[in-house]
């Protein structure tokens, strides 16, 4: 053995030993926000692997998930330690998508410990929505190393460097999935019916083999039609890709098992009259098929990417009429010309083309007119000429555990290579060099560029340069919008306006902008994935603009929430963590209507350190009632009397002539909502004993009877827990109260067939087994899912569901959502909220009543006091249920803008500076809390 081995070996011995000392590999949870993110670096497979190849010298840690693919009891088989939380003896950490800032600090605060994270972090292209996450990564203190898998090369066998793990491939498959379906909707739409109307979204299988299968059915069936029925006037479908590389390939591999007839670009406009109407017909669409250059002469690769600007595109005029399907794979950059712009699909017109599935999902890029994501639950909108439009970013996802695999055996030579040969040189070691943005708490050379942000970030925390955001008005996001912050005072470029975003533009948004827009000085930007809604609440005040914000995309709303001085959510509950996290990050106060969440809770501490008030509960139940309640209370701690009890009731209801209707009951707000609320858990003190109704049971229990106002035949349901508003609201301890009970108010018959529904099932939050294609096929799945028996009402839920499912409202019941999940609640709120909603002549009303009774100290009298508020919308303008809970978000936020409240942190509106001003406006409104002191 000559001695240059001997040496070698001696080194490798050395290493070995030193790897002897036990190595912690941690799997994170991804950011509960992304609920559609089921991927998991590592299959159970590779870490049972891991684990016999390397014995006592790992440790695996997996922080406990219900949504991954990959359920927490198969990596608990195969050796790992199911975990709440990674502990801090982890080495590796590994992920999918960025952690959150909180989970990086909760590892690395108070400790030295060397760790590396893999993950795609989104930060080394200076992403500045990601900079306080490469901030915490960095000093030498921290000793933190952070490699991203979009940086992990090898070289390929062409001899160039190309990425290792990545998911385009998958992308590719699950893009051509969604586009076929979509296109077999889009196709229904101008009324053909497709055996591609009945293949199932690719999220729904749970393998890639089945999915295929699926494919492959799909395709018999196509070609076992007559092929004079076929696709009817318009044709064959043709379906058309562009791209090249492993997005591409992932497409073509997918449409090959649908068995697809493969033509040419120059054969398209032959299809239209002499191909075979049972044929589905697929082309790779190269550029040298739609680019040329402006003098004529034919597409050059070289040249094209030289000078872009010579090139222009004939996509619109030589392949898009010819296309049934368009799926976009090309990628594009600033400065190139787009495949199609919106002047071209002005002068395409209607034609065939009828889907779109854009999976670069490069907003305004390739295709001008794709200005929006999508999600995979709400997978399409309608683009021009009336074609539907599918923009989802995380595709592979829908293949969880397939892409997963693929992702796992990509990454495998890597992970051993850290556990077991760290030192050694090669090519993995020369990859993961390549891969790393920090290396012990270091920017490495490439990423040096990167210090001057992050040092801004980290030595000055109360300045913030504000990123430029292209939209279409410049004054809210763009350059000369821009602000920089200096403690806390501000220097604006755009005239001294204080901005507002508000997220959402629901049912009762339009009170909200209209307290905005009446102020000069605010500048107020309505973010929403939908333009029609956003642009109907602006109007045309000169002061209101809006912006396409899908919340799921962490960039867009990082900037969105960066701009701005306050923002108002008026986004599902479930989402203000996500929203709150960014307000955090960016120094910005958040207003909400919804109760204050145990996850909001968590997040009290960061908001302090970052001098920032997240505050909820700004509505009507819960918002009105609380400010009243405290309002009632401060005078009572002024005379020194003592609550013995407390009952409040609150409901928003149709106006009496507007209530005959199933349920007694019409939506001005989320029908969702209205129906999970149903099904809450509810814990109450009356009549001197604490009582616990479980969800499933609420509706059956009942309080059949409710006298509070003359003329109206009103029911109760219990709302919550109770109990904690003992302290909330001051109330003393619960042992010394009779009563301490929170209502919701319905009109009588509401509970009892509401109550039948559930026992069907049609409320249910469990996935179906399949998805159904009509309404009575959703009734029977979820009957059958429930195992229904029968209900002491069934009868008037049976003639209430007919009710629902025939034209007796006026109107036939809505096509079935074939787009939505397969969750019953989900479903039967979309009826609900078509056949249950407000004609434009009726009303609703808001009923809020408190009672408290009061002891004298000293005394033997007792006190009655009550607070009632019975509000009525109008015809001509907002409903009640958007006056008081918009209004009072607003009143509420504009005193947070104002800096009329000083306190930090998470919290409700039970501080005189919050309720105090707002129910003064609220009243001067017209929106008055009667109180009755008896």
């Amino acid at each position: 053995m000559i001695p240059l081995r001997r040496a070698r070996l001696a080194s490798l011995r050395s290493i070995s030993q030193h790897h002897r000392l036990l190595t912690t590999l941690g799997i994170r949870r991804e950011d509960p926000t992304r609920i559609w993110e089921r991927r998991v670096p590592l299959t159970p497979h590779a870490i049972s692997s891991l684990l016999s190849t390397h014995g006592d010298e790992l440790a695996v840690e997996v922080e406990s998930c219900q949504r991954r693919c990959f359920p927490d009891h198969t990596y608990a088989q195969v050796g790992a330690k199911i975990v709440p939380c990674l502990s801090r003896d982890v080495d590796l950490v590994l992920g999918i998508k960025e952690p959150p800032v909180p989970q990086v600090q909760a590892l690395v605060q108070g400790q030295t410990k060397k760790r590396s994270w893999m993950v795609f972090s989104h930060t080394h292209k200076g992403q500045e929505y990601n900079t306080p996450l490469l901030a915490s990564f960095l000093g030498t203190e921290k000793q933190q190393t952070l490699l991203d898998w979009e940086l992990l090369t090898g070289p390929s066998k062409r001899g160039k460097l190309e990425r290792v793990a990545a998911f385009g491939w998958f992308a590719g498959a699950v893009g051509a999935g969604e586009a076929l379906s979509l296109t077999g909707l889009a196709l229904l739409k101008r009324g053909i019916a497709t055996p591609l109307l009945h293949l199932p979204r690719p999220y729904t299988f749970s393998t890639l083999n089945a999915f295929k299968s699926a494919l492959r059915e799909t395709g018999d069936a196509v070609k076992s039609q007559p092929a004079e029925e076929g696709s009817g006037a318009e044709g064959p479908i043709v379906i058309g890709y562009t791209g090249a590389g492993r997005v591409s390939d992932g497409v073509k591999d997918m449409l090959q098992e649908l068995g697809v007839e493969w033509v040419s670009a120059e054969d398209l406009p032959k299809l239209s009259g002499q191909a075979a109407q049972n044929r589905i017909y697929a082309c790779a669409i190269t550029p040298s098929s739609y680019f040329t250059r402006s003098d004529g002469s034919s597409y050059s690769r070289d040249d094209y990417f030289a000078n872009p600007d010579k090139y222009q595109s004939t996509f619109a005029k030589n392949i898009a009429p010819f296309l049934t399907t368009l799926i976009n794979g090309a990628g594009w950059q600033i400065g190139f010309p787009s495949i199609m712009s919106n002047a071209d699909m002005v002068s395409l017109g209607r034609s065939k083309l009828a889907a779109v599935q854009d999976i670069t999902a490069d907003l305004k890029g390739n295709l001008e007119f794709v200005d929006r994501h999508t999600t995979i639950d709400q997978p399409y909108f309608e683009g021009p000429n009336g074609i539907l439009v599918s923009v989802v970013d995380i595709l592979p996802t829908e293949l969880a555990a397939d892409a997963s695999e693929h992702f796992s055996h990509c990454i495998m030579p890597y992970i051993n290579h850290f556990i077991s040969s760290p030192n050694v040189p090669g090519e993995v070691a020369d990859s993961l060099q390549r891969a790393t943005i920090v290396d012990s708490g270091e920017l490495t050379r490439p990423h040096q560029w990167l210090k001057a942000r992050v040092d801004s970030w980290n030595t000055n925390p109360g300045e913030e340069i504000v990123p430029p955001i292209q939209t279409p008005t410049s004054s809210w996001r763009g350059v000369e919008g821009a602000v920089r912050l200096r403690g806390k005072k501000q220097i604006r470029r755009d005239g001294g306006k204080k901005k507002v975003l508000l997220l959402g533009s629901g049912l009762v948004a339009g009170p909200a902008v209209e307290v905005f827009a009446a102020r000069k000085d605010i500048l107020l930007a309505i973010a929403s994935n939908n333009a029609v809604e956003a642009k109907a609440l602006a109007k045309d005040s000169s002061n209101v603009e809006t912006m396409l914000l899908d919340v799921s995309d962490e960039e867009a709303l990082g900037r969105a929430v960066s701009s701005s001085d306050v923002v108002v959510s008026l986004l599902p509950a479930p989402m203000h963590p996500q929203v709150a996290k960014h307000c955090i990050t960016y120094g910005k106060h958040l207003v909400t209507a919804s109760y204050v969440s145990p996850e909001m809770k968590a997040l009290h501490q960061a908001a302090v350190e970052k001098d920032v008030l997240l505050l909820g509960e700004c509505g009507l139940d819960p918002g009105i009632d609380s400010m009243a309640a405290m309002r009632i209370l401060d005078r009572v701690r002024r005379e020194g009397k003592q609550v013995r009890s407390f009952i409040s009731w609150c409901g928003g209801l149709p106006e009496p002539s507007a209530s005959n209707v199933p349920l007694g009951y019409k939506f001005s707000w989320s029908p969702k909502a209205v129906l999970t609320a149903a099904q809450n858990d509810a814990v109450f003190k009356l009549d001197g004993k604490i009582q616990h109704i479980a969800g499933s049971e609420l509706l059956a229990k009942h309080f059949p009877k409710v006298d509070l106002w003359k003329g109206l035949a009103l029911e109760g349901l219990a709302n919550r827990d109770s109990m904690p508003y003992a302290s909330k609201y001051g109330l003393g301890e619960i042992d010394e109260l009779t009563d301490l009970f929170r209502g919701t108010l319905r009109y009588q018959g509401f509970s009892r067939v509401l109550d039948a529904f559930r026992a069907q099932g049609l409320i249910s939050s469990s996935l179906l087994p399949k998805i159904p294609g009509s309404w009575s096929e959703f009734v029977k799945a979820c009957r059958s899912a429930s195992e229904y028996s029968g209900h002491q009402y069934e009868s008037e839920a049976e003639d209430a569901l007919d009710w629902l499912l025939s034209t007796r409202s006026g109107s036939p019941p809505p096509v079935f959502p074939s787009n939505i999940p397969p969750v019953p609640i989900d479903i039967f709120a979309y009826l609900l909220s078509d056949q249950l909603k407000y004609q434009p002549h009726e009303i609703d009303s808001c009923l809020l009543h408190h009672t408290f009774k009061l002891s004298i100290p000293g005394s033997r009298k007792h006190q009655t006091v009550t607070a009632s508020l019975l509000s009525y919308g109008t015809k001509s303008s907002h409903s009640a249920m958007a006056m008081t809970v918009s209004k009072t978000l607003a009143f509420a936020a504009l005193r947070v803008l104002d800096g009329e409240v000083k306190a930090r942190g998470v919290m409700g509106p039970y501080e005189r500076e919050v309720w105090e001003g707002v129910l003064d406006r609220l009243e001067f409104e017209g929106v008055k809390v009667q109180e009755r002191w008896e």
